[in-house]
This record gives C-alpha cells, structure tokens and sequence, in this order.
C-alpha cells in the first residue's frame, strides 16, 4: 500500500472511530435531553454517515475514482456535521467543533482557497444548523462569539497553507538547484574520466604518426589509422554519457571482465605489464559501486601513465563478506607525501574526484607513495549500504 493510501486508510479508521464516539456521546443525559424527540434521526444520520463512508473508503482505497469527487465528499461532510449540530441542540452543541476537521485538512493539504471557501460554508450551514434557536436571547451574542472564533481559526489555517506552499516551492525549487548542480559534476566528471582518456590517448598517437612520417611513412600512416578503433570508442562512451552517465563496458560486460579489458589496453598503449590480482570469491557489485570503483581505478591507471614511469602497474581486488577494495600500486619513480601533492592529483578533478565518487558510495580513498618506492591507490566502501547488483557479471 502506497503513502497515499495508508493516509486514507488512516483517515476513514479516524472517521469510523469519531462516528463510534458519537452514538457513546449522545448516551449521556445532558445531551439526549437536548436531542429530544430527534434521537431516531441522530441514530438514522450517524447510519447513514456509516453508509457513506464505506461507499467512500470502497472507491477511494480501490482507486476507482479521481481526486475530483474531492469535492463531493467534503460536501457530504459538512452536510452531516450540520445536521448533527441541528439535531443534537443548535447554538449549544458541542457538535459545531467538528467544522474545524474539514478546515484544518484543507489547511494541511496546503490549499488556502479550498480553506477559506471551507470555511465560508461554514459559516453558512452553522447559521442554518441554529437557525431554529434565533429566538433565545442568547442565540445572536452566542452565534457572534462562533463566527469569531471561526474567522480567527481560518485566518491561522490560511496563514499556514499559503506559508507551507511557499515552503514547499522553495523546497522544490532549492532540491531541483541541487539536482542540476550534482548533475554538472558527475556529467564533468563522466567526460574526465572517460571520453577524456580516449582523447588524449589519440592525440598521443596522432602527434606519434606525425613524428613518424618523416622516417616512417607506412607506421605513421598504420598508426594513424589504428586509432579509428578509439575513436569509436570514445563515440560509444559519449553515447552512453548521455544516456545513462556510466560506461557501456560495464554495462556490456560486468565489472571484473571489463576492468581486464581495459588493462589489457591499457598495458598495451603504455608498454607496462598490468596484472590483475583478485581475492575472494568474485560476487556481483551494485551498479553505482561498480561505476565507481571502475573510475577510481580508471583514473589511478591515467596518473600512472602520465607520472609514475613505472614498469608495472598492478590493479587488486578484494571481494569481503561487508566490504570490496580495490589497490592500484606502481613501481614508479612516487613521491613524497609531505613535501609535495601527488603529482597531476593536486587540482582539476585527479584526487578530488576519485574522492568524491568515494564518498558517493560511502566509501574512501588512501594514496601512500614514497620516493623510488612507487605510489598506491587504495579504495574500499561497505558493501551493507549498497542497492542493486550488477547483472550478467562473473
């Protein structure tokens, strides 16, 4: 049962248990003598009431009818609120208290103008509902002293709904701001990590080929062409950028085969060995983790490639029972920790972003280097807060 209907359910359970606390109310002594020879009446109106609100829980709950009829069973309400104050003593029933349920709904729901007319057809069926006792001397500074009350409570329940809308709005408003903002940073983030690398690996070559084309004009010429292959890369990844914001090969191929695939090219272009070491019994990740940790590692493979000058770059996995990780460790030139930032990770979206889609995650991200001792990228995030799975993996 969705949000909505529990709120109805909720709302007709209140309804039945207040036509229950009727039939007991009116069994005092103070009150039958008020109600008189009109009991037969109560008793056939707190029936019908009974009637109507099974009709109305039958179509509302099943879903048969449409916000619309709304209207009607407010109508229906204020009808059988009125002829409970008519028929259990006019100007002195405590029956009349039942107009505020109706107005502070509306008010609830946030609908000042529904408030305000709920509230001026209040105003009308009590004056009818009394009308019977205009007579009694104190039947005009009685009805003055309702009205009052009534106006100063839909005044309050106007001020709420008009206050609670505009609170709402902003609220939509401020969530739709940060949507669009959370939105930019991964799109910036998808086109770094992804397209980026493809990109700059073409233009890698291409300056290769023009080099070559000198000495070599037939390797130039091979080479150049080769990199129709990552050009087609690149239009896929862009492709499924704008569809989904995660890489098709993940998608295509699941996390651990497509993370071989890409360090197969990866040590190819670079002419580094780059084993991956797996521990555990390899399961399936959420998609979100998957995403990520194939970025992180993605983006550890681009900095060791740009800075590192190692001769091996090895990628391990770990698959716990509460948690994964994942380590990308060279055997590069590193760096000192304390003297400087690591090197292409001090700006732009290095550290920064594998940071971030740590922390997306619930995650974190450990960088340990020394120099001539290399540099590890150690990632980790609980397995116990993620949702989903990555279908079709090994």
């Amino acid at each position: 049962m969705d949000a909505t209907r529990r709120r109805s359910a909720v709302f007709f359970i209140q309804y039945l248990v207040l036509l229950l606390t009727a039939l007991a109310w009116v069994q005092f002594g103070f009150v039958r003598r008020r109600v008189g020879e009109h009991l037969p009446l109560f008793y056939l109106l707190i029936g019908g009431a009974a009637c109507y609100l099974a009709v109305r829980a039958y179509w509302v709950l099943g879903k048969r009818i449409s916000r619309r009829w709304s209207s009607l069973w407010l109508s229906c309400d204020l009808a059988i609120i009125t002829a409970a104050v008519y028929l259990t003593g006019g100007i002195n029933s405590e029956a009349a208290l039942l107009y505020f349920w109706p107005i502070a709904t509306s008010s609830i729901q946030r609908l000042p103008r529904r408030t305000g007319a709920v509230s001026a057809a209040t105003a009308l069926l009590y004056v009818l509902a009394t009308w019977q006792d205009r007579g009694s001397e104190k039947y005009l500074g009685s009805l003055v002293t309702r009205l009052a009350v009534l106006f100063v409570v839909t005044s309050l329940a106007i001020y709420y709904a008009l206050t609670e809308a505009a609170r709402i709005e902003e609220l939509a408003q401020l969530r739709e701001t940060v949507a669009l903002a959370d939105y930019r940073q991964r799109l910036s983030q998808e086109m770094h990590d992804g397209i980026q690398h493809y990109l700059a690996d073409i233009v890698m070559r291409l300056e290769l080929a023009r080099r070559l084309a000198a000495t070599d004009s037939a390797k130039a010429a091979r080479l150049a062409v080769d990199q129709r292959f990552a050009v087609r890369r690149a239009a896929a990844e862009l492709r499924y950028l704008v569809r989904l914001l995660r890489s098709p090969a993940l998608e295509r191929e699941g996390f651990v085969e497509a993370l071989q695939h890409h360090l197969s090219i990866f040590a190819e272009n670079c002419s580094v060995s780059a084993p991956l070491e797996i521990e555990g019994e390899v399961r399936p990740l959420p998609p979100e983790l998957a995403h990520a940790a194939f970025r992180i590692i993605q983006e550890a493979l681009m900095n060791a490639e740009k800075h590192a000058q190692a001769s091996e770059v090895k990628v391990t996995l770990r698959f716990g029972a509460d948690e994964f990780a994942c380590t990308v460790k060279d055997d590069g030139v590193g760096f000192d920790p304390a003297a400087v930032p690591a090197p292409g990770m001090d700006g732009g979206l290095g550290l920064p972003g594998m940071t971030q889609r740590a922390e997306s995650v619930g995650g974190g991200i450990c960088v340990s280097s020394a120099p001539a001792q290399g540099t590890e990228v150690a990632f980790a995030a609980p397995l116990s807060n993620q949702v989903g799975a990555v279908r079709g993996e090994s």
